[in-house]
């Protein structure tokens, strides 16, 4: 069994000859260990390493930086026998006018990024939103999707189409919101005083993903991946009447428009997400990644309660691969074959990610481990 028919097999719920391996995001630093490159060099999930590029003045052509981005991508997952290829997003364009501003804060095309924890954040982002402007923009705006964001994902399909299980990301429920910190707390009031925006804000950001996401399926994407952060540490941003309300909606949209592709529908979140599973469950997603173990989750639980309608993808702590010894790594892994991997859909990973980790030697333990380990009901002593 190769390993798209190993996820295929876990994502109908079913049992594969192994549990397949995911990661979603492998940084730098473990990256680079995996290739044999310095992490400088590494430019999978590494915007420094281009912005580096531009600010020194080499040009930078984009069809190649693409190719260079999916050739290590996929020789990530080759070597380190990962089942599940997420694949990233091309880049559109070179950035031009770049300069560094101060310790991993830079200028781009005139807008300020910081990378932080392995996310390229906006430290221009507005303070304070207009309802009314918001409302007009989304009213006014089309839904256009730049061609050359799949590239990345063309050059990947035709390596490893049939060989790995491939993913592509497009959310447009929650994603792009939680993603701007003083969006967030403007919608989170506003679906107190100005529902009608929140409403017209998800429908705009869904319009734009299920085109995204089609997009990526005639492709060749096997899974749409949506990386959504429903929640936070304390639990979910909004309450199941809020979710059900604003979100529940334009998550049925997506699925149902993914599903008529033919691909399966991952639900990533990080948080405490569990009062509103019933809902997620509901829309009829096919997997969620995360199942955050740092924010109280329990693989056991989830599995117990839903593990007959979803493939459970988690729940290894992150904290244990760069910590913990590999004893401990060994019992993590132990903990969530004997959690998850019973009675068929589940697929390991960390949860809910890497990426803020650099102990690839654990992380490659894990994997090396878990595949000698881990059949499912067949699970060697």
């Amino acid at each position: 069994m190769n390993s798209w028919e190993r996820v295929c097999r876990a994502m109908e719920l079913s049992i594969p000859d192994r549990v397949p391996i995911y990661e979603m995001h492998v940084p730098p630093a473990i990256a680079s260990v995996i290739l044999g490159k310095k992490p400088s060099e590494v430019l999978l999930h590494n915007p420094e390493a281009v912005f580096e590029m531009a600010a020194s003045g080499r040009r930078i052509d984009v069809d190649s930086l693409n190719r260079r981005i999916a050739d290590e991508l996929v020789e990530v997952c080759e070597r380190a026998r990962i089942d599940w290829v997420r694949v990233v997003w091309g880049y559109a364009r070179p950035p031009r006018r770049v300069r560094r501003l101060g310790d991993h804060v830079w200028e781009v095309d005139g807008a300020v990024y910081a990378w932080s924890g392995e996310t390229l954040w906006r430290l221009d982002e507005p303070s304070s939103y207009d309802p009314d402007d918001v409302l007009r923009m989304c009213r006014e705006s089309s839904v256009e999707v730049e061609d050359d964001v799949f590239d990345v994902l063309r050059h990947v399909v035709r390596r490893v189409k049939g060989l790995k299980f491939i993913s592509f990301d497009a959310d447009g429920t929650w994603g792009p919101i939680v993603s701007s910190p003083n969006l967030l707390r403007h919608v989170l009031r506003w679906m107190y005083t100005r529902p009608d925006v929140v409403e017209a804000l998800i429908r705009r950001y869904t319009r734009w993903a299920v085109e995204v996401g089609r997009r990526a399926i005639d492709e060749g994407a096997d899974a749409v991946q949506m990386c959504v952060d429903y929640g936070n540490k304390n639990g979910p941003w909004m309450s199941p009447a809020m979710f059900k309300r604003f979100i529940k909606p334009a998550l049925r949209e997506h699925v149902n428009a993914f599903k008529r592709r033919g691909a399966f529908v991952v639900l990533h979140s990080d948080g405490n997400i569990e009062p509103l599973l019933p809902d997620i469950v509901d829309a009829g997603v096919d997997a969620y990644q995360g199942i955050d173990v740092m924010a109280g989750m329990s693989l056991a639980r989830v599995k117990e309660l839903y593990g007959d309608e979803l493939c459970l993808v988690g729940n290894v702590d992150p904290r244990v691969i760069e910590f913990g010894t590999r004893e401990d790594v060994e019992r993590e892994v132990d903990r969530c074959l004997a959690e998850g991997a019973q009675g068929g859909g589940y697929v390991l990973s960390t949860s809910a990610n890497i990426s803020a980790n650099t102990n690839a030697q654990n992380f490659l333990h894990m994997i090396e481990y878990a595949v000698r380990r881990g059949t499912y009901n067949r699970l060697t002593p």
